[in-house]
């Protein structure tokens, strides 16, 4: 889109440039992938409880419930970096939440996947505390509660 003077002519070539950093949309994206995975993981607990391979109905909805809530969670965050939303301290959070369960992973004899989690939470710490996230999304700039100008 060329944007024009009417003694100059055309004076800017715009392609569309998006200010959004790359970090915040890989770091959206890593939230929104792992979205995807717990609404699967969902689906799966309900087809081992139609199947007949679980012990307990009620546990198995009540998994099924929780990892789409937690889907759910993964990509309000998600969406909320994508708009440049102040979301940085619920996001590590998030992120520092795979720590644990890559240890245990690991312990239950999937090292693999366990280090692939510890992967994901650096990866996901990293992205978004990043300073073109953080200053994407204006992390910082307030001022703390109470002080004067």
């Amino acid at each position: 889109m060329n944007e024009t003077d009417a003694g100059m002519g055309a004076v800017t070539e715009t392609h569309g440039d998006d200010p959004r950093p790359w970090t915040l949309t890989v770091a959206a994206g890593l939230f929104w992938l792992l979205a995807t995975g717990l609404v699967a993981a969902g689906a799966w607990g309900l087809i081992q409880l139609v199947t007949g391979d679980v012990d307990t109905a009620g546990g198995a909805i009540g998994i099924a419930l929780l990892a789409w809530l937690a889907a759910l969670y993964y990509w309000f965050i998600g969406r909320r970096l994508l708009q440049q939303r102040d979301v940085i301290a619920q996001a590590v959070f998030q992120a520092l939440i795979w720590l644990p369960v890559g240890y245990y992973l690991r312990e239950a004899a999937h090292p693999v996947i366990g280090i692939a989690a510890w992967a994901l939470a650096a990866a996901l710490v990293g992205l978004v505390l990043s300073g073109p996230t953080r200053r994407a999304v204006g992390f910082g700039e307030r001022r703390p509660f109470g002080e004067a100008e």
